[in-house]
């Protein structure tokens, strides 16, 4: 009888354990969003097609902002929009390209690079997307569906370019 009420209080302590930490974990994922803004708008490298190649299959957000040397300033927390994102702003070393990036709140993000060497934009997304145009060759590449795009939502390869970072929305101050 004692070993039963034994294994009991076991079994229940671990189970309050592990309730205790899973609460814990969600409340400081909840604590960290919207990030704090780091205030680093300057980058420590050129947004060039070249140095964009490099970001591709890129899949975690602070390894974009070690690539450009700098976090970030945020310019914008998007919260009324379809989804919760905030936009970062970069300029390159030499004041002329520029970088943005959007950022869910499900760790997601999307890329939008304006080089000062070329006409035009250079997307990507943490999704495996890269379109480069400058880029020799250039690039078209859709990767996976996004986070951001419902699943009970048709998307193909005719999608992807209006899908790449993210839901467009009349309430978005930064489209």
């Amino acid at each position: 009888m004692w070993r039963q009420k034994e294994k009991l209080y076991v079994t229940l302590v671990a189970a309050v354990g592990l309730c205790a930490l899973a609460t814990g974990r969600a409340r400081s994922q909840m604590a960290d969003w919207p990030p704090v803004d780091p205030g680093e708008v300057q980058a420590s490298v050129n947004f060039t097609p070249e140095w964009a190649s490099t970001l591709r299959g890129l899949k975690r957000f602070d390894l974009l902002q070690i690539a450009a040397g700098a976090r970030g300033r945020i310019v914008s927390v998007e919260a009324q929009s379809e989804t919760t994102r905030v936009i970062y702003n970069w300029v390159d070393a030499d004041h002329s390209g520029r970088m943005r990036a959007l950022l869910y709140k499900d760790k997601g993000f999307a890329v939008i690079i304006t080089p000062a060497d070329g006409p035009g934009e250079i997307v990507l997304n943490s999704f495996g997307a890269f379109v480069c145009p400058m880029c020799s060759p250039p690039v078209n590449a859709c990767g996976l569906r996004p986070s951001w795009v419902p699943h009970d939502l048709h998307w193909d390869d005719f999608d992807c370019p209006r899908t790449m970072t993210g839901p467009q929305s009349l309430s978005s101050k930064n489209r």
